[in-house]
């Protein structure tokens, strides 16, 4: 049975995507050398369709040469790439993912009051009340 078509990157994908964001654009041939384990060539060419397909890369032929650049902004894949995350495992939820961050000490609560801090003012939709009621931990008192 085949995949159904996604919005997000696999793992590979995001390499290439990350090496086509640091040029600006590039050859098969400079995306390859850009992965650290140096890809096979047919492999690279493979991905590279299957990014333009999901709308993600764009070439221009140069001579023999095609030469890719990113159709879609870091930016913008980092929050698909969230988004897909958040409903996957988290029912949708951001403070859930937050908590996790936290109880798996990747963030610390002194990290999370510099962001807060360093981030715009939150959306009216955004809720303040603990989802995970009755655990006894306030997030910003980091007990």
């Amino acid at each position: 049975m085949a995949r159904g078509r996604s919005e997000t990157l696999t793992a590979r994908e995001a390499q290439i995507m990350d090496v086509v964001w640091r040029l600006g654009e590039a050859t098969a041939e400079q995306i390859r050398e850009g992965l650290e384990d140096r890809p096979h060539d047919s492999t690279i060419r493979t991905l590279l369709r299957i990014l333009e397909t999901k709308g993600f890369l764009a070439h221009e032929a140069r001579g023999k040469a095609y030469l890719y650049r990113a159709a879609v902004e870091r930016e913008r894949a980092q929050g698909l790439a969230l988004r897909s995350m958040l409903a996957q495992f988290f029912r949708g939820s951001a403070e859930d993912l937050v908590l996790r961050l936290i109880e798996d000490e990747q963030i610390t609560p002194e990290q999370l009051d510099e962001l807060r801090r360093a981030s715009p003012a939150p959306s009216p939709k955004v809720k303040r009340a603990s989802r995970r009621g009755g655990e006894g931990k306030d997030a910003k008192s980091g007990g």
